[in-house]
C-alpha cells in the first residue's frame, strides 16, 4: 500500500498542470451547462454559443491528456523502461494509476453531476445508483480504451497520431459504406443479430487483457496487434438491419374502429427528393388526420407501402420502422418512404395505386392533471421541471434527472390569463405537443 501511495503522490507532483487544466475545463462545463436549460434569447452572443458547443469535446480532450501523460510517466512501450529497475511491483503500479484516474477523473465528474442535479432542482442522493452506473459506463466506453492506447504508445505525439488515424479510418469507412450501401446491406442480412454485440463484448475483454498483459509482461507488439484486430472487428463488421416486428401488431377486428383516420390530402402536393440514399427516390405522401380521442395519443411505429401500376408493375417496401406522434387536434401528417429509382422512373409518368399500411400504438392517458402555469418553472408529472419559452420558437422547455419522461401536454389558449406580446399573433384555441 505504501508503494501505491508513493506513486500516487509522485504523479500528482509531476502532473499537477494537466490536472489543473482538466479540472478547469470541467469547471467551465459545469458553469456553462445551466445556461443550456434556459430559453435562448434573441441576439445572444454567438461567440458564447460557439464556446458552449466546444466545452464537451474539450472535457474529453483534457481527460485524454491526463490519461496519456500519467500512463507514460512509466512508459510501457519500447525497450527503455527505466521504471523496471526500481522496486516497483506491476500490480501496485497499475493500482496507483487506477487510483489517480479515479480521484482526478471519476470523482470530479461525479461531483459535477451531483452539483448539476442540485442546481437543476433535484435531490442528488436520490440518483446515486444511476450516477455510479454512468461512472461505470465512462470507464468502459472511454477511460479503459484510452488507458490501453497509452499503454502501447511511447509518447503523447504517438498517441495523438493513433487517435487521428482512428478518426480518419472511421470517416473513410463511413464514406465507403455510403457508396456501397446496397452491398453492405446484403452482407449485413447474413450476419446473426447476436454477432455485433458479441464482438463488442470481446473487444472490451481484449482491452482489459491487453492492459493487464502490458503492465505484467510489456508485450507491446502483440498488444498492439490485439488492439488493432479488436478495433477492426468492431468497425468493419456491419450491424444486421433491424427488422420491424410487424407480427406483434394485431389487425383490427370486424367492427373495431382505428384510433386514427387517414385520408389523402389533395391540396398539399406530394414531393420527391432524389437527394439521400443512393439508387433511391424519397417520396412524401400528404395525409389528412382525424379521429384521435381527446387526452390520448397515437404513434406510428411502422409503415409498409405497396405500389401497383398498369403493366403488372408492382413494388413493396416491406415493413420498416417509422416514428410520428399524432395528437388530438392534429390535422396533417406525411408518409415518407424510399422507392427504388429504377421502379420510380417506370411509373412516375403514369397513374398508380399506392397502398399504405401503418402499425399503430394507441396511448391512453395514464394520468391527467390540469396545471396552472405561472412565470418561471413549474413541476409536471414524471418528476420533470418545465418552463414556457416565448422568445424565438414558442414552446415548452422541460428538464428531468437522467431520464426523459413522456408527457402529452395540451395548452388552452382561450383560458390563459397571460397578456400577449405586442408582436405576438393570435394563438389557436388549443395546442398540443409531446414532451
Amino acid at each position: 500500500m505504501d508503494q501505491i501511495i508513493h506513486i500516487f503522490r509522485k504523479d500528482i507532483r509531476r502532473h499537477w498542470r494537466e490536472i489543473a487544466l482538466s479540472l478547469a475545463i470541467l469547471t467551465a462545463f459545469a458553469w456553462n451547462e445551466p445556461r443550456q436549460w434556459m430559453p435562448r434569447r434573441f441576439g445572444e452572443n454567438p461567440g458564447l454559443e460557439f464556446f458552449s458547443g466546444w466545452l464537451g469535446p474539450m472535457v474529453v480532450i483534457g481527460w485524454f491528456l491526463v490519461i496519456v501523460r500519467v500512463v507514460h510517466d512509466e512508459v510501457l512501450a519500447g525497450d527503455r523502461q527505466f521504471w523496471v529497475t526500481r522496486p516497483y511491483d506491476w500490480k501496485k503500479l497499475l493500482a496507483a494509476k487506477a487510483l489517480f484516474l479515479v480521484v482526478f477523473l471519476n470523482l470530479p465528474l461525479l461531483i459535477v453531476q451531483m452539483t448539476l442535479l442540485s442546481k437543476a432542482g433535484f435531490r442528488p442522493t436520490a440518483y446515486l445508483t444511476d450516477l455510479f452506473y454512468l461512472q461505470l459506463l465512462w470507464i468502459l466506453i472511454l477511460f479503459l480504451p484510452l488507458i490501453a492506447l497509452a499503454a502501447v504508445t511511447s509518447s503523447l505525439v504517438q498517441a495523438v497520431l493513433v487517435v487521428l488515424g482512428i478518426l480518419l479510418g472511421m470517416i473513410g469507412l463511413s464514406a465507403l459504406n455510403s457508396v456501397q450501401a446496397i452491398q453492405r446491406l446484403t452482407v449485413a442480412n447474413w450476419i446473426p443479430v447476436w454477432l455485433p454485440s458479441t464482438i463488442k463484448a470481446c473487444a472490451y475483454a481484449i482491452v482489459v487483457f491487453v492492459l493487464i498483459w502490458q503492465y505484467a509482461r510489456c508485450r507491446t507488439r502483440q498488444s498492439r496487434f490485439l488492439l488493432i484486430a479488436a478495433a477492426a472487428a468492431v468497425l468493419v463488421v456491419p450491424s444486421p438491419p433491424e427488422s420491424f416486428p410487424a407480427s406483434e401488431y394485431l389487425p383490427l377486428s370486424a367492427g373495431q374502429q382505428a384510433p386514427v383516420q387517414f385520408a389523402f390530402d389533395p391540396v398539399r402536393p406530394k414531393m420527391e427528393d432524389t437527394v439521400g440514399e443512393k439508387n433511391k427516390v424519397r417520396v412524401r405522401i400528404p395525409l389528412l388526420v382525424s379521429g384521435i380521442a381527446q387526452s390520448s395519443a397515437v404513434t406510428i411505429e411502422g409503415t409498409m407501402v405497396e405500389i401497383e401500376a398498369p403493366g403488372e408493375l408492382r413494388w413493396n417496401s416491406g415493413w420498416f420502422r417509422s416514428t410520428d406522434f399524432l395528437l388530438p387536434g392534429r390535422r396533417y401528417a406525411d408518409a415518407w418512404f424510399s422507392v427504388d429509382s429504377a421502379f420510380f422512373d417506370q411509373i412516375k409518368s403514369i397513374s398508380a395505386n399506392v397502398h399504405i399500411s401503418f402499425a399503430l400504438a394507441a396511448l391512453p392517458p395514464k394520468e391527467t392533471r390540469q396545471i396552472t402555469t405561472a412565470a418561471g418553472e413549474f413541476a409536471v408529472p414524471g418528476g420533470a421541471l418545465c418552463a414556457i419559452e416565448r422568445e424565438g420558437y414558442a414552446g415548452l422547455r422541460c428538464r428531468s434527472p437522467l431520464t426523459t419522461p413522456f408527457l402529452l401536454v395540451s395548452t388552452l389558449a382561450d383560458e390563459t390569463t397571460c397578456p400577449p406580446a405586442e408582436d405576438e399573433k393570435a394563438t389557436p384555441p388549443e395546442r398540443s405537443s409531446p414532451r
